[in-house]
């Protein structure tokens, strides 16, 4: 008789960080969707702008490849910012930038986007970014967007 030992390996799982949409994914059969990886891809070279107009992105809705940098251009006469859903002003932006390193981890104060400046952001992970200005919106609504990244 042979005697093999048995041994346990403890396995964590990480949970990427994402907005509340993709948090609340179902699969067919009702049961939630928990992300387990977040598989990121470097720069590509490539670039697109976004206007930032006052009231208003554009364009609203934005298809784009991993590792693509988009280019927010503030072109209007007021100050904005541009917050992930999942925040709610810039103190929130600010707190989720000093804690969170993930590819989830985006967006700009105000303070830091006064007509005539630009921010730039690759995004390196596939996912779905909602995002809008607080100062003239909430998410969804008024003045937001969404960056779909294949």
């Amino acid at each position: 008789m042979v005697v093999v030992p048995l041994v346990m390996v403890p396995v964590t799982m990480l949970t990427a960080c994402t907005s509340d949409a993709a948090r609340r994914s179902t699969a067919d059969d009702g049961d939630p969707v928990v992300a387990t990886t977040m598989a990121t891809f470097p720069p590509n070279g490539e670039s697109v702008t976004v206007q930032v107009l006052d009231n208003s992105y554009r364009p609203i809705d934005l298809e784009i490849a991993a590792g693509t940098e988009v280019v927010f251009d503030n072109r209007g006469r007021n100050e904005h910012n541009i917050l992930p859903d999942s925040v709610e002003d810039d103190a929130g932006l600010s707190a989720m930038l000093a804690t969170d390193v993930s590819p989830a981890a985006w967006g700009v104060a105000s303070t830091e986007f006064a007509p005539g400046e630009l921010f730039r952001h690759v995004f390196t992970a596939p996912g779905v970014y909602p995002y809008y200005c607080s100062i003239h919106g909430v998410p969804g609504v008024g003045m937001y967007g969404v960056i779909r990244v294949d």
